[in-house]
């Protein structure tokens, strides 16, 4: 690394973020309070109310009631729950696109063994972009679940939600979104898109750590679910523990199922406070204006961005081309090694997902650093 670099310039929020500060002083006070105090401070009362800051920010960033919300570990836990939740038979199908991040397909893979249903995933082109009526045209009257990931990970490519909560009610499905690359970033309004299931991990956009993540359940749907994954924490009176009885929270609660790392959980809340502090529209018109230098400096220099850039599909990612010899593990490697940038090589592109805590200078100090090493003038 550069010596005179002394801390690195993380511009792939879509991979990992850099923790918000708010959110991992949280997770340390939290953590250094159970190491002294053990359940001295961190009491029932307390562990039963843990999960309440997070929904409260989470709702207020989808524009949702906290008894919408519910809190788990991962995306992959909480879709896993949905999956078998919602269980589609024989005779039905499951639609998605062969793009998707394997977390937002392999749950409903799983279920589709067990109960015999038909997983359908739409294709994509050289450039990993999958038309919209290729999805649209898998939907017929069989049809039970619509699962996409809201922007895909390997392209930036975003779909638009309105569009395709129509076509799956149109058709009597329900549509699961996995927004772990576009919430705390792009505005979701679930209301707007009558929405079914939006989930998201918390340690890319929202700058949360691993261990937390959240999801949103529309209210039509809360007292007609049976979780998958079911623990002391999924009756409705959690520390009244009798084996013998079981009666689910009426509401989105009812997806939290035990005991998780809290600390990340409210360090998570503290870091999308923020988020709703500056505005989701504002974050997103930060994002545009960061892309934008890179859109424009990458024209000038004749690379080619692969990501979508019209306003109804793009994203916070965008994707460039390199040429054909360079390879672009060994770009990302040098950028990371030489000059203390962070970005992220995928399906052979240069992703990069610059985020709030990003500034127009270190945007230019990555191109000028790529161009470098592409001797690129």
């Amino acid at each position: 690394m550069n010596e005179k670099k002394n801390k690195w310039v993380n511009l792939s929020y879509a991979n990992i973020a850099t923790t918000a500060e708010v959110a991992h002083k949280e997770n340390l006070e939290w953590a250094n309070s159970l190491a002294s105090c053990g359940a001295g401070e961190f009491d029932a009362n307390s562990e039963k109310n843990a999960m309440m800051p997070l929904r409260k920010s989470a709702a207020s960033l989808l524009n949702c009631e906290i008894s919408d919300i519910c809190v788990g570990s991962s995306a992959t836990e909480l879709i896993c729950s949905i999956a078998w939740a919602l269980a589609p038979k024989n005779g039905c199908n499951i639609v998605s696109t062969q793009a998707s991040f394997p977390s937002t397909v392999y749950p409903w893979t799983r279920v589709s063994m067990e109960f015999d249903s038909e997983i359908r995933l739409a294709p994509y082109d050289e450039n990993n972009y999958t038309n919209p009526n290729d999805i649209l045209k898998l939907i017929d009257k069989n049809t039970s679940i619509l699962t996409l990931s809201h922007v895909e990970y390997s392209s930036g490519q975003r779909y638009d939600l309105n569009l395709f909560a129509n076509a799956a009610h149109d058709a009597g499905a329900l549509i699961v979104i996995d927004a772990t690359q576009s919430m705390g970033v792009f505005p979701i309004d679930v209301h707007e898109s009558e929405l079914d299931f939006i989930v998201s991990s918390g340690y890319k956009w929202m700058r949360g750590t691993f261990g937390a993540a959240v999801a949103y359940i529309n209210p039509k749907l809360h007292s007609s679910l049976m979780p998958g994954l079911l623990g002391f924490r999924s009756h409705n009176d959690m520390w009244d523990m009798q084996a013998k009885r079981f009666e689910l929270p009426s509401d989105a609660s009812r997806f939290e199922f035990s005991t998780i790392n809290f600390g990340a959980a409210l360090g998570l809340a503290k870091s999308i406070d923020q988020i709703n502090q500056m505005g989701i529209n504002n974050v997103w018109q930060n994002s545009i204006k960061l892309t934008d230098i890179i859109i424009n400096e990458c024209n000038k220099s004749h690379l080619t961005i692969i990501s979508p850039l019209n306003d109804l599909e793009r994203s916070g990612i965008i994707c460039i081309q390199i040429p054909d010899d360079f390879d672009s593990k060994e770009v990302v490697r040098n950028l990371q090694e030489d000059y203390g940038i962070l970005v992220t090589s995928r399906s052979g592109y240069i992703r990069i997902s610059p985020h709030m805590d990003n500034t127009p200078d270190q945007i230019f100090y990555f191109i000028n650093s790529l161009k470098k090493i592409l001797q690129l003038k």
